[in-house]
Order: structure tokens, then sequence, then C-alpha cells
């Protein structure tokens, strides 16, 4: 598990940034992760959350739990991933829990709302960061609401893939704790139609999902068949933000916002 700080961390793929700290309050981005194990709960459905939450490390799942027991895992977030924002009036109406060992920078809600307040180019940040996963949240649903169960699956495990990897080069597979309960419960299938689904895609030499671990058979023709586009995983960081575009003084967007 990761020991950097938050700065370092923003550093480091998949977000590679660069910050003036002149600007920035120290105590913001000297904060370490707090491991939690599998299984932990972070934060219940309706508890009132006072905390914004980064994923340095690990797999987690935000979910909503139903009346007569079923539960919709909303997002299994990654590396780079930001959960949720300060609940004022009310409980939050999902469920954070961890999967596997997870690390999460744990930033108080008036600390955040304190630096993006004084500082635009991390209120930038932040908003494409949320812009992000809000576009992940549009994929979940088309997903969920119009495609059909195998090309549902394909599309989630080729979305997992490009977030887990935090290169350019194109990966064969990966490691995921998921289980096929968790799979039906991220694409709102049973866990016996998941089963099959998965046994489809393996028998027609697509993927495999087997032992805690995703193969990709033939990417190419998975990423035809789920109909995959990744642009709406890009982050489109501000140049002026990006590791290695230029010198620190060049970066006028660094300073606080006027009031």
């Amino acid at each position: 598990m990761t020991e950097l700080t938050l700065f370092q961390f923003f550093q480091k793929p998949p977000l590679g940034l660069h910050f003036n700290l002149d600007y920035i309050r120290s105590d913001f981005f000297d904060s370490i992760p707090k491991i939690y194990e599998p299984g932990a709960i972070v934060s219940r459905q309706g508890d009132s959350n006072t905390r914004v939450f980064i994923v340095a490390s690990g797999w987690s799942c935000i979910s909503r739990h139903l009346s007569d027991g079923s539960r919709q895992i909303i997002d299994t977030p990654l590396k780079g991933d930001m959960l949720g924002f300060p609940s004022f009036d009310s409980g939050g109406i999902n469920a954070l829990v961890a999967v596997s060992e997870v690390a999460l920078y744990e930033i108080p809600g008036q600390t955040f709302r304190s630096v993006v307040d004084q500082n635009a180019a991390l209120g930038a940040v932040f908003s494409r960061i949320a812009a992000r996963q809000h576009a992940v949240t549009v994929e979940r649903l088309t997903s969920v609401c119009r495609r059909s169960a195998i090309e549902r699956t394909a599309h989630y495990l080729l979305e997992l893939g490009e977030r887990v990897e935090s290169s350019t080069t194109p990966i064969h597979g990966y490691e995921c704790p998921l289980t096929q309960h968790d799979l039906a419960d991220v694409l709102g299938l049973t866990q016996i139609h998941v089963n099959r689904t998965l046994r489809e895609l393996r028998e027609r030499d697509l993927v495999s999902f087997r032992a805690g671990a995703v193969e990709f058979l033939n990417r190419s023709k998975l990423v035809k068949l789920a109909g995959f586009d990744k642009t709406y995983l890009q982050y489109n960081w501000p140049t002026a933000l990006r590791k290695g575009a230029g010198p620190r003084q060049s970066q006028p967007a660094m300073r606080p916002a006027d009031r």
C-alpha cells in the first residue's frame, strides 16, 4: 500500500499533476492515506459524512441498499477517484465498503471547501475528477438500461482495464477481486446470468474472468462487441497543471482565486 503524501500522490499516474505549494495550505497536501481491511465499512448508508475521500490504492464499492435486501453497486472506485462530498442536512444515500485492502486519503469537508475556495487550479482538478466520474455513471446507466447482458459485461470489464492501468500501453489483463455476485449488482443482472455471460465470452475467445483475474483474449473484438470508447475516461487536465508542462512561475492559475 502507498505511503505517499497527497502531494506526492498527485504527481504520479494516473493524475500526474504539478502544484505550487506556496498557495495551498500544507495540512491538505501533507496528509497520508488511511488503510481499511477487506470488508470494512468506510461509510454506512444514511451516515452523516463530513469527509471527502481520494483513493490511493485498492478496490472499494459504492452501493445503495434497498428495503427488500437487494443492492445496486453504483461504482467500484479505483486509484485517483474522488468519493463523495460532505453531507450537510441529511445522511448519505450510499454506502462505501472496502472490497480489497484499500488506502484512502480522508480530507475533512471544511478543509476541502476552504482549499478549493482559495485555489482556482485545485478547484479545476476536482471538477474534472468529478466530471469523469459522472461520465462513468452515465455509461453505467446506459449499460443497465440499453445494452444487452453480454455487451454491458464486456463494456464493464474493458472500463475496469482502462481504469486499473495508469500508462497508455494496452494491457492483456488485470487482477480483479470482484465476485460474480458483485458483478451482478454492478450490471443489474442475476448471478446466474453473469455466470452464463462470462462463460459465453470465454467460449467466444474474447475475455476470461477466473480466479480473480481478467484476461483479454481478443481485445479488439471485445471492444467492437461492447461499442467501447474510452474517451469518457480521460481527465483532460489544463496544460498548466500537467507534469512537465513548464516552469511553475508560468502558472498564474496556481494563485488563490480572487475573492
